[in-house]
């Protein structure tokens, strides 16, 4: 495996038009979302009423409480979003109201379906330079750990959410469902990983987030919650006897799961200026935290146990070679970073085993 996939950098999402059927493409019979999918350029002259659109698509979200129609505008919302160039005009739809907003509709009582769409608000706002500048100054100086250098000064003015909305990504982390779709759920875990790693590139601050460091974020160890995503995933799948075409669907989104979470780890893991408080943290004695790491990395590095989805038509070839190869490639590299931090870079089989 290429290091390039294992470190590969945060690409900005800055597409007005391409994007748009890949990242919504649940309900293309809608009126509302077909006219934006299918409009032609818009151009300088139109800002003015697409922005317009947006706010009143934050007005109705404000104003029901209905989990459909607040899917269906956060959705509208997103694709106008996508018709912005991020460095250049969505700095005006960052508004504070809409990431006060953002907060609500990240909480558990939501909805997952609400969350999912509200996760992608979200990452598209903060791929503005200066609204994710905005984001990250939230918190002050004082909550800083020493042990994380500084990389950038920060003056963009702050508003008051980000911890609520840090607080709301560890719910969709933590989600359970509650009667909704296994792969719906999956989705918004995957999401939600992607914006904690989107976050932790943004520089020291992200990372302070990431560690659990900054006043924002002491109630969200996303750290910890992501091992634990990965821990009850592996369960399941070891777990599953089912073959159905449902069953393939969540083993697919599983595998791209657990993909991007072995990406972060391994990203923060490696990184020269943070990897050493990761690891650290990683693998604490003091709970569950070392035990989940070691436990994951060498469970994930084992060719997988259960194999039923190998022959399963219905699966794609792309799925079923990351699980094989790319999967354990990620973990491998992972385990042997850890284990190396712990003075012990060749462990031997039985002490593995013995994890």
């Amino acid at each position: 495996m290429q290091q390039c996939t294992v470190l590969r950098d945060n690409v900005i999402v800055n597409e007005k038009h391409s994007e748009v059927r890949h990242l919504f493409p649940d309900n293309p019979h809608h009126p509302v979302l077909s006219s934006l999918i299918n409009a032609k350029k818009v151009g300088d002259s139109s800002s003015f009423k697409w922005f317009s659109y947006y706010q009143t698509m934050h007005q109705i979200i404000m104003t029901h409480s209905e989990e459909v129609i607040r899917v269906e505008a956060v959705s509208i919302m997103n694709i106008l979003l996508l018709r912005t160039d991020a460095y250049k005009e969505r700095k005006m739809y960052g508004e504070v109201p809409v990431f006060e907003t953002i907060s609500q509709l990240l909480r558990k009582e939501a909805g997952v379906a609400v969350q999912k769409q509200t996760v992608d608000l979200l990452y598209l706002l903060l791929n503005c330079p200066s609204l994710m500048l905005m984001f990250c100054s939230s918190c002050k100086e004082e909550g800083t750990s020493s042990d994380i250098p500084t990389t950038s000064t920060e003056t963009a003015p702050a508003f008051k959410g980000t911890g609520a909305i840090l607080e709301g990504l560890a719910d969709c982390l933590a989600s359970r469902g509650n009667g909704a779709p296994k792969t719906l759920v999956l989705k918004l875990q995957r999401n939600a990983i992607i914006v904690v790693a989107f976050l932790a590139s943004s520089g020291r601050r992200g990372f302070e987030f990431l560690l659990g460091r900054d006043p924002c974020s002491r109630r969200s160890n996303f750290l910890f919650l992501i091992l634990q995503v990965l821990a009850s995933e592996i369960d399941v799948e070891e777990a599953s006897s089912s073959s159905s075409s449902k069953a393939c669907d969540d083993f697919r989104e599983r595998t791209l799961v657990i993909r991007e979470a072995l990406i972060l780890l391994n990203r923060v893991a490696s990184n020269p200026q943070y990897s050493t408080p990761v690891l650290r943290l990683l693998t604490n004695r003091r709970g569950d935290m070392a035990c989940l790491t070691i436990d994951i990395a060498t469970r994930l590095s084992r060719k997988p146990l259960n194999c039923l989805w190998h022959h399963q038509k219905s699966l794609d070839t792309i799925s079923k070679q990351m699980r094989e190869s790319e999967i354990p490639d990620l973990a491998r590299i992972f385990k042997r970073r850890v284990f190396s931090f712990l003075g012990d870079p060749l462990p031997s089989a039985s002490a593995s085993a013995s994890h």
